[in-house]
C-alpha cells in the first residue's frame, strides 16, 4: 500500500512496483517517504505525477534511486524516469556540512558509503531522466557513470545551499553519446560537471568522455555553469556546449585538472557557443555553505586551468555584460596551459559606465594558433 502522506514509509511498496519492470506509474500526488535506496532494473519506465514527491526519510543517508548494477557485476539497459520531485532532505540527515566538506576525501570510493549522491546510475546503456525536480541533496543531485547513450532533459534544481559539492548533473567517464539539456535552478557547485577521473568520494568509474551535447543551462547566482576535467590519460573529446544564461559566482565554463593526479590530460574538439551571461556579485547568506567562496570574485568567467592541454577549441557568440566592478577576467589561460588551435568568433564584453572588468589573461600560457573572427571586443554601455 502506498500512503503518500510523508509519515508512513513507502519504500517497500514502491520497490514492489519497480520489481515488476515494464511501465511503472505513480499517479497519486503526495509525499512518498523513502528510507532505503530504490532499485530500478533494466527495461523499466518509471513515471511519476508532477505532484508526487519522493522524500528521503530523516537519517536515512541513502541515495533515493540507483540501477540494479550500479555497484558493478553487470550492466543495465533501457531505463527511463519521468517526472516527480526528488528531495534529498539534506538538513534531516544528521550531518554537519563543514565536517562533510573536510572529510569527503578520507575514504576510498565504495558504493556502500553514503557520500550524498541523490540519484545515481552506473554501467548502463540507454538512460533517460526527464521532467524532474531535484531538491536538497547532500552532494550531487544526479550522478551518471559508465553510460552509453543517455539523455538528461528538463530538470529543475531547487537546492538550499546548506551543503557544498552539490553538483546538478555529474558525469564520470567512461561516457559516450549523451545529451544534457534544459537545466535551470540553483546548485551550490557546478550545474554540469564532467570528469574522466574524480575525487575519492565520487570515483565510481573513470575513463574517456566523448560526444556530449550540453544545451540551454540557466542559473541565477549559480556557482559555475559547466566544469570539464580530464586526466589519468583519459581524454575528453567532442563536447558541445550550446546556450548558457544567467549569472554565476565562479565560472561560466572551467576546464581544469586540479587534483594533481598522475597521467596526461587532453581535450579536443570543444565548442562553446551562445553564452549570454554575467559574473554575479551577490554573496551567499551566512546559513549557506560558503567554504569555497573566498576567491570567487577573482575566478575567470572562462578559465583554462593549469596543465591543460587542448587540441581544437572554438568559442563562438560569447557575450558578457557587467553592471558592477569585477576582478574576474572574461578569459584566463593559466600557465602552462597549451592550446593547439583556438578560434574566437563574435566575442564581446560590455560594461556599464565606469565599471571595471578585465578581458584577457594569458601570461605564461601557450596558444599556438589563434584565429579571430569578428575579434574580441569590449564596449561601454551608453
Amino acid at each position: 500500500m502506498l500512503y503518500a502522506d510523508g509519515i508512513h514509509d513507502d519504500t517497500l511498496a514502491l520497490q514492489e512496483l519497480l520489481d515488476h519492470c515494464g511501465i511503472v506509474t505513480v499517479d497519486k500526488p503526495g509525499i512518498y517517504r523513502i528510507s532505503k535506496t530504490l532499485i530500478i532494473r533494466s527495461n523499466t519506465r518509471f513515471v511519476l505525477s508532477p505532484g508526487a514527491k519522493l522524500l528521503a526519510a530523516p537519517l536515512s543517508r541513502c541515495a533515493l534511486i540507483e540501477n540494479e548494477h550500479f555497484a558493478g557485476g553487470g550492466r543495465d539497459e533501457n531505463i527511463e524516469i519521468v517526472g516527480g520531485i526528488w528531495d534529498g532532505n539534506c538538513d534531516e540527515m544528521g550531518l554537519d556540512a563543514g565536517y562533510e566538506s573536510e572529510h569527503r576525501l578520507d575514504d576510498p570510493y565504495d558504493p556502500k558509503l553514503f557520500k550524498g549522491k541523490l540519484i545515481r546510475f552506473a554501467h548502463i546503456d540507454r538512460l533517460v531522466l526527464t521532467r524532474m525536480t531535484v531538491r536538497n541533496p547532500v552532494s550531487y543531485g544526479i550522478q551518471i557513470a559508465d553510460a552509453y547513450g543517455f539523455v538528461v532533459r528538463d530538470i529543475f534544481f531547487d537546492y538550499n545551499w546548506h551543503f557544498g559539492t552539490t553538483d546538478g548533473v555529474h558525469i564520470n567517464g567512461p561516457c559516450y553519446d549523451g545529451v544534457i539539456e534544459n537545466l535551470a535552478g540553483t546548485t551550490n557547485d557546478d550545474m554540469v560537471g564532467m570528469t574522466t577521473y574524480d575525487e575519492p568520494h565520487a570515483e565510481v568509474t573513470l575513463g574517456p568522455i566523448e560526444n556530449i551535447y550540453i544545451h540551454n543551462l540557466t542559473a541565477r547566482n549559480g556557482y559555475s555553469g559547466v566544469r570539464l576535467l580530464s586526466g589519468e590519460d583519459y581524454p575528453m573529446r567532442s563536447i558541445h556546449i550550446d546556450g548558457l544564461y544567467g549569472t554565476y559566482r565562479h565560472h561560466a565554463v572551467v576546464i581544469s585538472n586540479h587534483n594533481a593526479r598522475p597521467g596526461k590530460n587532453w581535450y579536443d574538439d570543444l565548442v562553446i557557443e551562445n553564452v549570454f551571461a554575467s559574473k554575479s556579485n551577490t554573496p551567499l547568506t551566512p546559513e549557506c555553505h560558503v567554504k569555497w567562496e573566498a576567491h570567487a570574485d577573482k575566478d575567470a568567467f572562462f578559465q583554462f586551468g593549469r596543465d591543460i592541454a587542448c587540441g581544437n577549441v572554438t568559442l563562438r557568440n560569447i557575450h558578457r555584460h557587467q553592471d558592477s566592478d569585477t576582478q574576474s577576467a572574461l578569459f584566463e589561460f593559466k600557465p602552462p596551459c597549451v592550446i593547439e588551435r583556438l578560434i574566437l568568433d563574435n566575442v564581446t564584453q560590455t560594461t556599464a559606465p565606469g565599471v571595471f572588468a578585465p578581458l584577457w589573461v594569458e601570461e605564461g600560457a601557450t596558444i599556438k594558433n589563434l584565429i579571430e573572427r569578428d575579434s574580441v571586443t569590449e564596449t561601454i554601455e551608453k
